[in-house]
């Protein structure tokens, strides 16, 4: 009972104050209050988002290959020894990916357009290729 009669005497004296302080005391007020939503969501829903974002990771829908999903291509644009062209990789026979292409180290051969290539190395974007050769 007591919080409720402070309420009520601070509301009487804020309707009897000038019209310029009631505002500064709203706008305060607000101000509060928008700063404990903040505090609210970045203490309590940015982690929980974070760690939703952590376990459905993995469930991930993509149409994209990663990394792993290939080791075979088709040269587009001929790559040859100090010039980088480019390669295309078809993973599982349903998504296409093209890359920049450049020759394995110790590799000094020309590959032609239309080449089967085998992509030992991915980095920083750019495939390292040597010629598929069938044993």
């Amino acid at each position: 009972m007591h919080l409720k009669s402070e309420v009520m005497t601070m509301v009487a004296w804020l309707t009897q104050q000038v019209f310029w302080l009631q505002i500064l005391v709203i706008i305060g007020a607000m101000l509060l209050a928008i700063g404990l939503l903040w505090m609210l969501f970045s203490l309590v829903l940015l982690p929980l988002i974070a760690f939703l974002q952590r376990l459905l990771a993995p469930v991930e829908n993509t149409t994209s290959v990663s990394d792993r999903d290939y080791l075979l291509g088709t040269v587009t644009l001929a790559v040859s020894d100090g010039h980088t062209g480019e390669v295309m990789v078809t993973g599982g026979g349903l998504a296409r990916q093209t890359y920049p292409a450049k020759l394995w180290s110790g590799t000094h051969q020309t590959l032609a357009q239309g080449t089967k290539v085998v992509i030992i190395e991915l980095k920083h974007g750019i495939a390292y290729v040597d010629a598929f050769r069938r044993a």
